[in-house]
């Protein structure tokens, strides 16, 4: 009997080409295309693209940003701004070894209440001590949250990207000591789950400090009880064998003077009896 063959219908579903349109700060400028049979699968796209393609200005070349889709509209795909970074080369040639590099890492809060993780690089002009670069770092920390938390989160994108937000941080800091540079090498907008798997994670750091510091106590009274009978028992331990060796011999001094005594007694028996017999 010849085999049946069973013939595989395949569904040929035809794709269409969505665009992928910058957000308002960029003028809504047209950043990509991508061919999908669904629209909805555009939704949580992320799309890296070289600021200088953005502004046509060649000096920002050396900044990348990033856009997430948010939305469609009319077949077009709406993003937002979730990213500012510098590229590495840049960074690696701007760094000096007769100068102090001082990196940083700061969470920030919007006036529209998205937080933001900022990431700020500092260049002095010479070496400095280590009083001057705590100072620098803690006046740095407190502008920086302070100025973020008077602007939007798109006045924040608009300021970082035409370097007014860099400029204004320097400027406040000079004071301190000259600076060669300031520079923000990323901006990352933290979405809700990062922030919340922050606060849990201080939490349970919390906790488990309070369950090592009473683990601490417990083991401490424990320590204290052992202590008491160990020092009762230091009295019944038995004699040291140089203790006993030093009795033994206290022992066998009376006991020669007796044997010396009974020799004695003997000598004296035998010459009576040899008188006697003379």
């Amino acid at each position: 009997m010849a085999k049946e063959r069973k013939t595989l219908k395949t569904s040929k579903v035809k794709k269409k080409w969505y665009q992928i349109l910058a957000p308002k700060e960029f003028n809504e400028i047209l950043i990509g295309e991508t061919p999908l049979s669904d629209q909805r699968l555009l939704i949580n796209k992320v799309i890296s693209i070289n600021l200088m393609s953005l502004t046509r200005d060649i000096k920002k070349q050396k900044i990348i940003m990033k856009f997430k889709v948010v939305g469609l509209k009319e077949n077009k795909a709406i993003t937002e701004v979730i990213g500012y970074k510098m590229v590495p080369a840049f960074i690696k040639r701007i760094i000096r070894r007769e100068r102090d590099n001082l990196h940083g890492s700061f969470v920030c809060k919007t006036s529209d209440e998205k937080n933001v993780r900022l990431k700020p690089l500092i260049i002095t002009l010479n070496k400095t001590k280590g009083a001057v670069i705590n100072s620098l770092m803690n006046t740095l920390k407190a502008n920086l949250i302070e100025y973020v938390r008077k602007i939007t989160y798109t006045e924040l994108v608009n300021e970082l990207v035409s370097h007014k937000l860099q400029s204004n941080l320097k400027n406040s800091l000079k004071k301190i000591y000259p600076l060669r540079s300031l520079e923000i090498k990323e901006m990352v907008l933290e979405t809700k789950k990062k922030v919340i798997d922050r606060i849990e994670s201080k939490e349970k750091i919390e906790v488990k400090e309070e369950s090592d510091k009473a683990d601490e106590k417990e083991v401490e009274i424990e320590n204290k009880k052992e202590e008491k009978p160990a020092e009762e028992k230091k009295e019944d331990k038995p004699k040291d064998k140089a203790e006993v060796k030093e009795d033994s011999k206290k022992e066998d001094k009376p006991k020669q003077k007796e044997d010396y005594q009974d020799n004695s007694d003997k000598e004296e028996k035998k010459e009576n009896s040899e008188k006697t017999k003379k």
